[in-house]
């Protein structure tokens, strides 16, 4: 090349490392930082002491959530959520097992926040809400609260997968409400008995922050991790014979 040629540079694009990278990072922050602002909104709203706002609260906030960040990572912003749709072929299992962990520190971080804003008579004293955490109300059989969570959370996850992960609805601007409807409609329902948690990560941050003052927040806590699971893997086996090709 002579010294009065010009320095001719490609039009297209170099590879750039940082790509790859933020691809695989910006959904798992996504899903992080709407799990830390859901559970920190839905144990706020625990102070209301009404179970019709406490349902509007959760549900309202996971629709936004989902129109705000659902076009990066999907907006599941819950395990159990994550789970149906990854048996049903819509994330990789690697990347399932990301959001699982950004999900579970999300959910700690949101009660953190709780636990640090709201005063302690309130968090865990004379008026307490128990931080939020889910516990089983007087009577409730911890064989039952796991059936009862199974079926809150089967009607969430099909929910779910029949409007996000389904072609014929994943375009739809009514999927972020009909997702919010189902976790509004579910704790109006079941709160009363189990909380209506649905989400693992919505129960396990909570119940870490407050274990603190109460420990008995443990004891029936793994009704929280069965009954979600449990309903999950029958929506997603329900969701694939019926709408899969």
């Amino acid at each position: 090349m002579s010294d009065g040629e010009p320095l001719l540079i490609s039009d297209e694009r170099r590879p750039n490392p940082y790509d790859t990278w933020e691809e695989k990072i910006r959904p798992i922050v996504a899903e992080f930082v709407g799990v830390t602002v859901f559970v920190f909104v839905g144990t706020m709203a625990v102070q209301t002491n009404d179970i019709t706002s406490i349902g509007l609260a959760h549900g309202l906030m996971i629709a936004l959530l989902i129109m705000g960040l659902g076009n990066i990572s999907g907006g599941h912003f819950n395990p159990a959520v994550t789970l149906g749709v990854a048996l049903n072929g819509g994330i990789s299992i690697s990347l399932s097992v990301l959001y699982f962990f950004a999900q579970m520190i999300g959910g700690a971080l949101g009660a953190a926040f709780t636990r640090a804003v709201l005063p302690s008579h309130v968090y865990h004293g004379d008026m307490s809400i128990n931080g939020g955490a889910h516990t089983l109300s007087a009577g409730v059989e911890p064989g039952w609260a796991v059936m009862c969570e199974a079926i809150l959370t089967f009607v969430l996850v099909f929910t779910v997968l029949m409007n996000a992960l389904d072609k014929r609805n994943q375009d739809s601007v009514l999927t972020p409400l009909a997702i919010g409807f189902a976790v509004a409609v579910d704790i109006m329902g079941g709160g009363m008995t189990t909380g209506a948690s649905m989400n693992p990560a919505r129960s396990f941050g909570p119940a870490l922050a407050v274990s603190t003052f109460n420990d008995d927040v443990w004891k029936h806590h793994y009704v929280y991790w069965v009954g979600p699971a449990l309903g999950s893997l029958v929506a997603a086996g329900i969701y694939r014979f019926l709408f899969r090709r």
